[in-house]
Formats: structure tokens, sequence, C-alpha cells
């Protein structure tokens, strides 16, 4: 899930540089497009020229303002990916810590009921050497 969540992340990061990427070309022809617009004081000025240029220079102020806007959403997608991102990766980490944790269950109780296993070989082990004690001894009364 993690993996799944961060590959999302990255395609919504790509997606936003590419839109910034636009944004800073818009920048750029606006630019541009203002150095070219002085006139030297020799120069006979259109009017018909000047209102094409004043609605192209509107048109570029306003595909400005809508990539910004387009980029504030993307944003707040990105956003929304790495909190959920986050919340995978905290997911993860408290899987990994119970599974831990049941590991260290298991063998606390694979040990456990291997020393119980243990003690009672031992006190099986106790209990025929102390009973053929008593059995050797038993013998030797009676040859006596």
């Amino acid at each position: 899930m993690e993996d799944a969540r961060r590959a999302e992340l990255g395609e919504v990061t790509a997606a936003l540089n590419r839109e910034m990427e636009q944004l800073s070309a818009l920048y750029g022809t606006q630019a541009t497009y203002r150095n070219m617009g002085s006139f030297s004081g020799e120069q006979r000025v259109d009017a018909g020229l000047l209102g094409i240029s004043a609605r192209y220079a509107e048109r570029l102020k306003g595909e400005i303002y809508e990539q910004i806007e387009h980029i504030k959403k993307i944003e707040a997608v990105v956003e929304n990916k790495r909190q959920k991102l986050l919340e995978a990766t905290r997911e993860r980490r408290v899987y990994e810590v119970l599974k831990e944790r049941a590991e260290e269950a298991h063998r606390r109780e694979a040990n456990r009921r291997e020393r119980i296993q243990l003690d009672e070989v031992g006190e099986q082990l106790y209990a025929r050497r102390g009973s053929g004690r008593v059995e050797i001894e038993a013998k030797e009364l009676r040859n006596a």
C-alpha cells in the first residue's frame, strides 16, 4: 500500500512540475512580449495593432491566472497524496512493531515450553536414578 501511495505521489508531483514549467513559460512569454512592445518616438503607432496587443496581453494575463489556479489545485492534491503516504507509512510501522511483538511473544512461549519439557525430562531422569538406587539398596538388604 505504501509503495502504491508513493507512486501516486510521484505521479502527481511530476504533473505539478510540468504545470510549473508551463507557468514559467507563460511568464517568459509575457516578459518577452513586454520587451517587444516598446516603441521609439520615431515610429508610427497603429491603433489596431495596439488593440490587438492589449488583448493578447490580457489573454496572457488570464492564462497565467488560470495556470496559477490550476497549480493550486494540483498542490492540494499533492498535499492530500503526501498525507495518505504518511498515513500508509505509519500503518506499516505499526504493523512492523506488532509483528515484532508477536514474534517475540512466540519466541518466549516456545522457550517456556522447551524449559517445561526439559524440566520434565530432568524429573523423569532423577526419578529413574532414585528408583534404581532404591532397587539396588533393596537387593543389598535381601542379600545381607
